[in-house]
């Protein structure tokens, strides 16, 4: 099949795939306190890493446009309706995949204690970021809180880089890079729509650290898991067809 055709069906079935996980809520796993985790940006990664940044942004504008008309027309919480504004809903998941694929790109060049390094600074540098900022913005102080979240960013950062890397050593060398994008996309997605949603005061600054340590970090091992089953099963076909294209 033609490199640019691959791409536009590659794109359009990864866009219609994160539709069918937001509109059947599939894409929505139950967590604590009534909250959900949301893996519907996980084919924007997918389609990132094994096809480019544009189709990547392509993926994003189909997941981001989903999120705005759902909150328009149909929303199913009260959150949804805050999606109607295009720089929530849309202009985060634009970036999604771009940043995937550059650390992605990056990953494959560098060792793997290289990648467990930089996956935890990300993980830490992520969530103190986003705390720092809603204490700065909200006005709200605790050292006790502060210590505590920072404490169990750092721990939950260098967890998932140990079982990622353990992983890679058990299953594959090519395979760890595409773990390691799917956090960074995962987190660029949770910052991003967080910030916002700050931002128009959706929601209180000084809720934005927990939200992104609770909710963002599962969410990014969700999405590194995924990613990786289904690139490894992706591989696994190609190899099996010995290099044909789709």
């Amino acid at each position: 099949m033609n490199e640019k055709v691959r791409k536009i069906v590659i794109a359009g079935v990864m866009g219609a795939i994160s539709v069918f996980l937001g509109a059947t809520h599939l894409g929505f796993i139950p967590w604590f306190a009534g909250a959900a985790l949301t893996v519907m940006h996980v084919p924007v990664i997918i389609g990132a890493v094994l096809e480019g940044p544009v189709v990547g942004a392509v993926i994003g504008l189909i997941f981001g446009a989903f999120s705005l008309i759902q909150g328009a027309i149909a929303p199913t919480g009260p959150a949804d309706v805050w999606f109607v504004n295009p720089l929530v809903s849309i202009l985060p998941r634009l970036c999604i995949g771009p940043v995937a694929w550059l650390v992605f790109r990056a990953g494959k060049k560098l060792k793997e204690g290289q990648l467990f390094i930089i996956s935890g600074f990300i993980g830490v540098a992520v969530n103190v970021f986003i705390w720092s900022l809603s204490q700065k913005l909200g006005g709200f102080e605790s050292d006790a809180v502060m210590v505590f979240t920072v404490g169990v960013s750092c721990v939950a950062a260098v967890t998932v880089s140990c079982l990622l890397l353990f992983w890679q050593y058990k299953k594959s060398s090519e395979l760890f890079p595409y773990a390691v994008s799917a956090i960074a996309g995962s987190m660029t997605n949770t910052a991003l729509v967080l910030s916002s949603l700050g931002a128009y005061k959706f929601i209180p600054w000084q809720l934005i650290g927990t939200i992104a340590l609770f909710n963002g970090l599962p969410e990014a091992v969700m999405a590194a898991i995924l990613t990786v089953v289904v690139v490894a099963t992706w591989s696994g076909i190609e190899s099996k067809r010995k290099g044909s294209s789709v």
